[in-house]
């Protein structure tokens, strides 16, 4: 049986003036009523976001999501360039080494720091980059490894050099003076300006000190001849011994308390030629010892490793007694 439908059963309502009923209309339904509704509640939307983020100052979930992220790369890219600051300290130093020493013992031209330092050319190669964090530390890297290419190919020119040179290598000063074992000595005082020890006036000291107990074994650090041999006990250096190693170098040891070689003597790298003392114009025991090239004065310490281990130290030269 087919359900019949029902209809509305029309309303009455009762008007007091006339006392008769009449009959209620039902409201019409307005056709725009639910697209109005609806803007209305998109622009209500739209304000409630508004003062969401911008007034109140609360941060939208994916905007969030985007700052730890960018927060992550950034952190990422610190610790990158830190390594970079290494690294470049490293090559510095490298370069520093092959310029004063290596390139220039065999008269070889230094390299132009604009040629080490230079990148990759062409402004296309960072233009997808422009306005990001990531531009300096790529250009960074580029120059890191144009150096380090550079530098390469300097070692092979040296390298093949040393093997046609003979024995030009020996004759660089390039050993500690005395013992690497670190109980018997303490670097007391670098190349470079310090505080005089007797007039607190800046000055330039020439050397290196090794503090140390009188009697250590002082060491050729190259091959050479020995040129000067000095024994004043109360000015200047003291008792101390100068070395031509040819090719321009040579070397100085101060304050001495013993010189075991004379002058014109032939040396070997590893000879002893005497020991550690305070004479001269000292203030502790100790050795002062320096290294000039063409007459000008070099920092050792970019000519030695005292790391070496005192076996392998003792493995290169020759003791007192022998």
């Amino acid at each position: 049986m087919r359900d019949v439908a029902k209809k509305e059963e029309p309303k009455y309502i009762l008007d007091p003036e006339t006392l008769t009923y009449e009959r209620q209309s039902s409201p019409k339904k307005e056709w725009w009523s639910l697209p109005l509704v609806g803007s209305l509640g998109l622009v209500l939307f739209i304000l409630y976001m508004w003062v969401y983020a911008s007034v109140l100052g609360f941060t939208l979930p994916k905007t969030a999501v985007l700052r730890y992220q960018n927060s992550e790369w950034k952190t990422r890219i610190d610790q990158m360039s830190q390594l970079l600051d290494q690294y470049e300290d490293a090559i510095s130093q490298l370069e520093i080494r092959d310029d004063r020493i290596y390139r220039s013992v065999y008269g070889m031209d230094e390299i132009p720091q604009n040629v080490r330092q230079a990148g990759f050319g062409g402004e296309n190669r960072y233009e997808d980059l422009k306005g990001t964090s990531l531009l300096e530390v790529t250009q960074r890297l580029d120059v890191l490894e144009k150096r380090l290419f550079i530098q390469s190919k300097s070692f092979e020119e040296v390298a093949h050099l040393q093997r046609s040179a003979g024995d030009m290598a020996a004759h660089i000063p390039a050993i500690p003076p005395i013992n690497t074992d670190p109980s018997t000595y303490r670097l007391s005082s670098g190349f470079g300006y310090r505080s005089d020890p007797f007039t607190g006036a800046s000055k330039r000291h020439t050397g290196m000190d090794f503090a140390c107990k009188p009697g250590n074994p002082i060491y050729a650090t190259g091959d050479g001849v020995v040129v000067k041999v000095a024994t004043d006990r109360k000015k200047g250096y003291g008792f101390h011994v100068e070395i031509d190693h040819g090719f321009g170098y040579r070397t100085r040891y101060a304050h001495m308390s013993r010189i075991d070689v004379s002058v014109g003597q032939q040396l070997r790298r590893g000879d002893c030629i005497g020991t550690t003392g305070n004479t001269g114009r000292s203030s502790g025991p100790h050795l002062h010892y320096e290294v000039m090239y063409r007459k000008d004065y070099q920092n050792p310490a970019l000519y030695l490793d005292m790391d070496i281990s005192p076996q392998d130290y003792f493995n290169m030269v020759r003791k007192p007694e022998q």
